[in-house]
């Protein structure tokens, strides 16, 4: 097996492993097991359990990013609004075949590391940082309201993390089609939750 070929299996299964155990129960002595390998060749590629949950977060945020898309305003381009509900659509898409790194983020029992919620923060945070650059351009463009845009996206990502416990975990959504989700949240998030027209006095 090639070098790169042999740490992406190591990674898939310790990311397995993280998702059904939790980060804090799985151990170098599992991951080995799991891989089929030696502690050598686990040495190889990783210094410690934490370098593979580093890579493994580096390696999701680069996928995140890699499917959502800056609006396009030119004017044969689709509507600002199919072009944002692709973006989110993607997003979902990509966790459904993710579903062991959606376990990781819930799971991740914060509190008990402190270089583990480091990490884990920087995560959000670079999420973060590109939802204010969207909305930052999305005030160029006259598409987004005049706002406190880091306010609005923590808000956004507070939300979206909610939407994908609810799409996941609840079976009553699970089979739900991810597009449709998307509008959904893209409509509450620009619209609210009033009929248009009403104003609370």
């Amino acid at each position: 097996m090639e070098p790169l070929e042999r740490k992406a299996q190591i990674l898939g299964h310790a990311a397995r492993l993280f998702g059904q155990s939790g980060y804090h129960d799985t151990s170098i002595s599992d991951i080995i097991a799991a891989a089929g390998i030696a502690r050598g060749t686990f040495y190889l590629y990783f210094e410690n359990k934490r370098s593979i949950f580093e890579e493994l977060l580096d390696g999701l945020l680069s996928q995140i990013l890699g499917r959502i898309s800056a609006v396009d305003a030119s004017p044969d381009a689709p509507s600002p609004r199919e072009q944002l509900i692709d973006n989110i659509t993607r997003v979902i898409e990509l966790f459904a075949d993710e579903r062991h790194m959606l376990e990781i983020l819930f799971k991740g029992a914060v509190g008990l590391d402190r270089e583990f919620d480091a990490k884990l923060q920087d995560f959000y945070e670079a999420l973060v940082d590109e939802m204010i650059g969207s909305l930052d351009q999305g005030q160029v463009m006259g598409l987004v309201r005049p706002c406190d845009t880091r306010f609005a996206a923590r808000i956004a990502l507070g939300a979206f993390k909610e939407m994908l416990h609810e799409r996941f975990y609840n079976p009553d959504r699970e089979d739900e089609d991810p597009r449709k989700l998307a509008a959904e949240v893209l409509d509450i998030f620009c619209k609210g939750v009033l009929e248009d027209g009403v104003a609370i006095p």
